[in-house]
Order: C-alpha cells, then sequence, then structure tokens
C-alpha cells in the first residue's frame, strides 16, 4: 500500500493496511491542503472534531512532504492533548494508553512526516499491528494495479473515510455512531480488542 504520511489516521486506513502488510509512505508528493496529512478527527458531544496541525509557510505550500515544517508558534500540541483529555479521559482504555501517547504531543519534531509516521509507529507498537514500514523520496505518480495507492482517493470529504466496522464510541449516545475518526478514538475506546476490530 502507498499512502501519504498522516497523524493518527482513521480507522478506515488502518483496515486498508492491515489488508496490504506493507505500507510505504510517499514523502516526494507534494503536500495537498485539505487533506489527512495534517489533520485528525476526534469523537466530541458536538460530532466529529476537527484537530489539525499547524505548518511553518502555511498549508498553501506546493513542497514536496518531506520538507514541510511544524509551526511551534502556538502551543497546539499542550491544546491538543487537553482535547483528548477532555474528550477520552473516561473512555474505558484512556488510562492505559495515555502515558505511551502523551510524550509525543511533548516531542517538537521538525518535520510533519516524522511526527505522522512516529504516531503510526506508536499506535502499531501498542496493538501488536502485524505491518512493515517503508518510505520513499522518489515520487512515482502511478503504481502497479495490484497496489492499493491511498493518496488520491483517501480524503476528509470523500467516501472512503466510512468505516465497514462499527464500535463503541463515547458520546455515541448523543450523536449516534460517527464515522471517520482517528485510531486513537478507537484505542481509548477499545483498548486492545481494536486489533480484531481492524482485521
Amino acid at each position: 500500500m502507498v499512502s501519504s504520511s498522516i497523524p493518527f489516521p482513521p480507522v478506515s486506513w488502518w483496515i486498508y493496511a492491515l489488508q496490504s502488510e506493507q505500507v510505504t509512505f510517499d514523502l516526494a508528493e507534494h503536500y495537498q491542503k485539505m487533506s489527512y496529512r495534517n489533520r485528525y478527527y476526534l469523537a466530541a458531544p458536538e460530532g466529529r472534531l476537527l484537530m489539525s496541525l499547524p505548518l511553518e509557510h502555511g498549508r498553501n505550500q506546493r513542497i514536496p512532504v518531506h520538507a514541510v515544517q511544524l509551526s511551534y508558534r502556538t502551543d497546539w500540541q499542550n491544546t491538543q492533548w487537553k482535547t483528548i483529555t477532555s474528550l477520552y479521559g473516561r473512555s474505558p482504555f484512556f488510562e492505559y494508553f495515555e502515558h505511551r501517547i502523551a510524550p509525543l504531543f511533548r516531542e517538537q519534531k521538525e518535520y510533519l512526516h516524522e511526527w505522522n509516521i512516529a504516531g503510526i509507529r506508536l499506535i502499531c507498537e501498542l496493538l501488536k499491528l502485524p505491518l512493515t514500514f517503508t518510505e520513499t523520496e522518489d515520487y512515482i505518480k502511478e503504481y502497479p494495479p495490484e497496489t492499493t495507492d491511498l493518496r488520491k482517493i483517501f480524503k476528509p470529504q470523500s467516501e472512503q473515510e466510512k468505516e465497514a466496522v462499527f464500535y463503541h464510541q463515547v458520546f455515541e449516545d448523543r450523536t449516534g455512531f460517527i464515522p471517520g475518526c482517528s485510531i486513537l478514538d478507537l484505542l481509548f475506546c477499545e483498548g486492545m480488542h481494536a486489533k480484531a476490530i481492524l482485521m
């Protein structure tokens, strides 16, 4: 599978990844705004909540992903971790994983892809998922048909994000099931059972 690097990808991304077993992150593609490349979504009482990683020079950059830098002009990491704690602090499994995930929100990685891939590798380690990862710095426009290429089809506004699986969510009694949420939502709500759900 070929994919953009994504911060805490949605559940459906992980289903694609586990079907492929190997994920190649394209670090040579140009950054695209309005994509998952610097955003993830959480389940909130009002519905799906956007969490966005701020970038140096804004989001209108036409440069390769490996050159896109994170901005630390605001304390977004602390703000986002407080939001996560507020939304999931009472979820069934938050306390089991918070000590492993919180440190990522204190690390100041220079590049967007570094932060994204660190989060993906961490989730993979926590859930003991049978995935391998590679990175490419050479842009390949078209891959063979047998390769799942999520770079263009996997967008927040597309139908691709709707899960084929359902699970309990914190605010489900108020909002109904909210598709397209980050893997963090599944992890905090289902714990290690998330692996069975994904596979």
